[in-house]
């Protein structure tokens, strides 16, 4: 069923259309904040999250563009306020793991080396390459202009290619 069709039976109460709908989405809203995530174990709660905020304020829900740009700009917001609530914990986390994370790159794993730019180009090159997003959805979905998405995407992009040359990966 498309995605309006089943939004407007959720509003009009149908829960079998909720679940039709999160079957249908879940995967690809659980890939970005599992990456986001950098695969921590709060990757299935705070996608149960979004679509928790998505069904609560399901009334209020306009159709201008796709639900899944919607989803996920809750899954921005959600992920953005876990960081800002675990910060300090975060940051015990990351020393503890330093030395697995540069064991993973030995191994040749992308997503390692991606966990190591800064939050905001890693979001980016993840909805671009690991969601598929055109740069206006992404700017859609990340608040933003088109030309900082660009700029964040190059960025990113340089200092990765950068990462991969000094771990001689080419």
């Amino acid at each position: 069923m498309k995605e309006n069709k089943l939004i407007r039976e959720i509003q009009n109460g149908n829960e079998q259309a909720i679940d039709d709908l999160i079957s249908q989405l879940y995967p690809q809203i659980y890939s970005y904040v599992y990456v986001r995530m950098k695969g921590r174990d709060c990757s299935k709660d705070i996608t149960q999250e979004v679509f928790l905020n998505f069904i609560k304020n399901i009334d209020h829900f306009e159709f201008r563009g796709k639900t899944k740009q919607y989803l996920l700009r809750i899954a921005v917001n959600c992920c953005n306020g876990w960081y800002r609530n675990h910060l300090e914990t975060y940051h015990l986390e990351d020393t503890e793991t330093i030395a697995a994370k540069e064991e993973n790159i030995q191994q040749g794993n992308l997503r390692a080396l991606l966990q190591k730019l800064p939050a905001e180009q890693e979001e980016a090159l993840v909805l671009r390459y690991y969601e598929e997003l055109k740069i206006k959805e992404i700017a859609m979905v990340l608040d933003l202009s088109e030309n900082t998405v660009k700029t964040r995407l190059r960025l990113g992009l340089s200092k990765l290619k950068q990462m991969i040359r000094k771990e001689d990966w080419l």
